[in-house]
């Protein structure tokens, strides 16, 4: 179980890098260290989560739920299945009051969809490969936690489109994010390794997104709602 986890985040470290590998060796330098620096706090909150799973003594996954359910035995809430969108309605919100996001709505539209279907392809063949129990027993879809990644997939954007105008921003939205998988583990339905995985699928699907946008969406594309016989739809126009 554990090598198939452990290939499957090398393959995909190896396939940002050498998808994104430039012919200009300046161009590269700047480009790979960005990407580096971004890199850092996904790929390490996986190997956290890793070592938790694959650690038998200390720190590891059993150790952290016997700690929570004796402490917190009677923790019951639904609150994480609806604080794990709460990133999204801001990423579009956000302009409605002021606050110019970095990409336009449409190549913004256009890298979220990006971000969440390789966030929930990951997260699925993870889940369908590992096959772990939930703390609870209720099933064998445990690793890696599905809400944890989606929270923290919306906190990189928020990071990414609004966190230059301000800290506080991405400060809120990772402080959400973080509550989710606190949640899950206080729910009885993650572990602690499920949880860590789960952030760093999120924040890397979100990422990726990023960096393999060409922002060409703007100039082709004619995305308006539109009002009809008392019916709400959607105008959606590309020029080839």
């Amino acid at each position: 179980m554990i090598r198939r986890v452990v290939t499957f985040v090398l393959v995909c470290v190896c396939a940002v890098l050498i998808s994104n590998a430039q012919v200009d060796t300046i161009y590269t330098r700047q480009h790979a260290s960005k990407y580096l620096k971004q890199s850092i706090a996904p790929v390490s909150l996986i190997g956290l989560g890793i070592f938790m799973k694959l650690n038998k003594s200390g720190f590891n996954d059993l150790t952290v739920k016997d700690n929570v359910v004796s402490t917190y035995p009677n923790v019951h809430t639904n609150a994480d299945d609806y604080l794990r969108f709460a990133s999204l309605p801001f990423i579009y919100g956000l302009d409605l009051i002021g606050v110019k996001a970095k990409t336009d709505i449409k190549n913004r539209t256009v890298i979220l969809i990006k971000a969440e279907v390789l966030m929930c392809v990951s997260v699925q063949l993870l889940k369908n490969g590992t096959d772990v129990i939930r703390p609870d027993g209720s099933n064998n879809h445990s690793f890696p936690s599905g809400h944890t990644a989606q929270a923290f997939l919306g906190a990189v954007m928020i990071q990414r489109e609004y966190g230059y105008k301000s800290v506080w921003y991405p400060i809120a939205a990772y402080a959400v994010a973080t509550s989710v998988g606190v949640l899950r583990v206080l729910n009885n339905r993650h572990y602690a390794s499920d949880v860590l995985v789960g952030a760093g699928v999120g924040m890397l699907s979100a990422h990726i997104a990023y960096w393999t946008h060409q922002y060409k969406w703007n100039k082709n594309v004619i995305v308006m709602p539109t009002y009809s016989n008392r019916a709400v739809g959607v105008y959606f126009a590309m020029t080839f």
